[in-house]
């Protein structure tokens, strides 16, 4: 018999190509996971998708976003800040948001949508519009989802109305108190949440100086207001049919 080949001692010289190539592919994810940004909405909704996925059952109402120690936790927004409204808000009306019939505007501690007047009530009426009706529905949805106080407000130009008002000041406070009212028809929002004002002309975007910048100024604005401390939301209970259960008024 032939003597045997004896093989070198140690790992095979590719090992140590092999080696760089792994330490070369982990620097690379490390680095895209550190650029990368957490959507707490896409989160939440993923979370949920795999929670019926999964058949996991809650019987509490959770709405905290889990939290960590390291710097890539530190990315994750507040339960329920602006940015989380926001992103709610353009996902439910992302169509009208896109044609130009709502505007939004994300400021420190609220998020204000703007109802141009051409889709929302005929000149001098607070009568709503079909149109109206169907964007308010989507609203109406992202409020059951979110905490916090909203105030509808009522905006007019500074031209004298003609009808059933007395001034602009009735004009908008009616169309207001119409919105509110819709948005509570189905009775699956608390009541104690909503506000409806009227502001007449005294707070125009632009000045009241031709027929485009009036018909801008004419509007209403839906104010999701941030919630102080998200903890004070509570989670009402609604029957079977999703109505909200009105507790009885205590007796004096």
């Amino acid at each position: 018999m032939g003597k045997k080949c004896e093989c070198p001692k140690g790992a095979p010289m590719w090992m140590v190509t092999f080696g760089d190539l792994m330490s070369l592919l982990l620097c690379f994810f490390v680095l895209l996971l550190s650029f990368s940004t957490t959507d707490p909405a896409m989160y939440k909704e993923v979370a949920g998708s795999l929670e019926k996925a999964f058949g996991v059952q809650r019987e509490d109402l959770t709405l905290e976003i889990p939290k960590g120690i390291d710097i890539i936790s530190r990315d994750f927004n507040p339960p329920f800040s602006v940015d989380v409204i926001l992103e709610k808000i353009k996902s439910a009306i992302k169509l009208e948001l896109i044609k130009g019939e709502i505007d939004v505007e994300a400021l420190n501690d609220r998020v204000v949508l703007r109802l141009k007047d051409e889709i929302t009530f005929p000149p001098g009426s607070d009568k709503l519009r079909e149109k109206a009706m169907i964007i308010l529905d989507k609203i109406r949805s992202i409020i059951e989802t979110v905490p916090g106080n909203v105030s509808v407000e009522g905006h007019t130009d500074n031209t004298p109305v003609r009808g059933p008002f007395e001034s602009n000041w009735h004009l908008s406070a009616a169309r207001a108190a119409t919105v509110v009212t819709y948005l509570l028809r189905l009775h699956t929002i608390d009541p104690q949440r909503m506000a409806a004002v009227g502001f007449g002309d005294s707070r125009p975007l632009v000045d009241n100086d031709t027929p485009e910048h009036r018909a801008r100024n004419r509007r209403v604005e839906i104010v999701f207001l941030q919630p102080k401390n998200p903890d004070d939301f509570e989670v009402k209970p609604l029957d079977q049919k999703g109505v909200l259960i009105q507790e009885p008024l205590p007796l004096d």
